[in-house]
């Protein structure tokens, strides 16, 4: 009884959620696969590396303090002939030396920083594009397990469909046989049959299992939560597959990563050049001293002082740092550019090489489905020449193996058209628009 109730709320709870689309499943994955939580956390890290990058331009407020315990103070010797005919040596100062200060400083110019914040821009952008790239990889992952679950299920149809044939068959042979109309041993060989059907059913329905399993961890989904697909709609598939990209989406995401890595990679290499000119800056600085020659005591007077400054660094000579620093820029620059060629070039064989393979592969299909009906038309002609004796039980099962070959055919094409067509758009950069249909 408990196992009855169990499984009436497991079926309750399916009924009530209903099969997901493969819409939902996507927004559902969006939404909970910690792919998307990283993608957002880069997105953030990003705008703190903006907010790092601009600190460097606005003011800086530091404060120091420091005690000074002069176990042996220096000595400075005064020349002779000013306070008598021998040079005097002195030791100034206490024991004790305590400094406050807080200091501010101001870039006033720093043509080095400058470009390095033009570099934040960029930044950012990829790490916007790196999160939409990872949501289309998350989008044919999801698509690619669904397509799998419904690919199981079709087979399965196609198994029942086989069943209640031959099941039907078996109970006429089984009549005929009590009859005397029919041989035992053909008897036994539909029964045999009916029940390596079963069996692969019953194999296909742990296939399934494993394929919603799959579809769970693409999704992001605990794998004992309940979820059932939607059954193929193939007609309207191939409707789609009968279309090509939508105009104006297409966004290969690749191209736009690189492209921004090698506008950062340009402005390294004038930052790291700047580093040759002057930098600029002002600062202001407010403390106080105190002195004595005992601990406690030394705290209690206290001499205040303050200024204000401009400094100026010109950098003279670092031993070949930075000409090397800069060659190295280049280099890096000259390698992104190569490297954006050659992802142009492999992204138009993608698109060549993935457009030829769908539209193969919808030929393949066309042909496999008017093969599948022919096989079962022609299955059903012999069968009713057997029963009625005007066909051996070889020629009907003759019939039978051409006709799953044909069902073995259609699934295998049906899954490389579907295949074919999700690399065709992830090739032309316009999956999410596809899958989003």
């Amino acid at each position: 009884m408990l196992s009855l109730l169990g499984g009436l709320l497991l079926g309750s709870t399916l009924w009530a959620q209903g099969s997901m689309s493969l819409r939902q499943c996507i927004d559902y994955g969006l939404k909970h696969h910690s792919l998307n939580t990283i993608s957002n956390n880069e997105i953030a890290i990003a705008k703190q590396v903006v907010r790092e990058g601009l600190s460097g331009y606005l003011p800086q407020v530091n404060g120091s303090i420091g005690i000074d315990d002069n176990l042996v103070r220096p000595t400075t010797v005064i020349p002779a002939g000013t306070f008598g005919p021998d040079e005097v040596r002195v030791q100034f100062g206490n024991q004790y030396n305590t400094n406050a200060v807080v200091q501010l400083d101001q870039v006033v110019y720093n043509r080095s920083m400058l470009l390095g914040l033009k570099a934040l821009d960029p930044y950012g952008d990829v790490a916007v594009l790196t999160k939409e790239k990872n949501e289309q990889s998350l989008m044919y992952g999801i698509a690619m397990a669904y397509y799998g679950v419904q690919i199981y299920q079709e087979q399965v149809n196609l198994l029942q469909g086989n069943e209640t044939k031959f099941q039907n068959l078996a109970d006429v042979l089984k009549l005929q046989l009590e009859k005397g109309m029919a041989r035992k041993i053909d008897h036994d060989r539909i029964v045999v049959t009916v029940a390596n059907i079963r069996s692969q059913k019953q194999v296909l329905q742990g296939e399934i299992e494993v394929a919603l399993n799959q579809l769970r961890y693409a999704m992001g989904m605990p794998l004992d939560e309940p979820l059932t697909v939607e059954p193929g709609n193939w007609n309207r598939q191939q409707a789609l597959d009968t279309q090509g990209p939508v105009p104006g989406t297409g966004r290969v995401l690749d191209l736009f990563i690189q492209e921004k890595n090698i506008e950062m990679q340009n402005l390294d290499v004038r930052r790291k050049r700047a580093l040759l000119l002057p930098t600029l800056g002002v600062y202001g600085r407010l403390g106080a001293q105190a002195f004595g020659n005992e601990f406690f005591k030394s705290f209690e007077n206290w001499y205040g002082f303050a200024s204000i400054g401009l400094s100026v660094q010109v950098p003279i000579w670092n031993s070949f740092r930075t000409p090397a620093m800069v060659k190295q820029a280049e280099l890096k620059l000259s390698s992104a550019r190569e490297n954006l060629k050659m992802t142009k070039s492999n992204i138009e064989l993608q698109q060549l090489n993935a457009e030829t393979q769908w539209r193969n592969a919808q030929l393949n299909l066309e042909t496999n489905q008017q093969n599948i009906q022919l096989a079962k038309d022609n299955l059903d002609v012999t069968q009713l020449q057997y029963e009625q004796g005007m066909a051996t039980l070889s020629d009907f099962i003759g019939a039978d193996v051409a006709y799953k070959e044909a069902q073995t055919n259609y699934i295998t094409s049906l899954l490389k058209v579907l295949t074919a067509r999700l690399a065709y758009e992830q090739a032309q950069g316009t999956l999410n628009s596809f899958l989003l249909q």
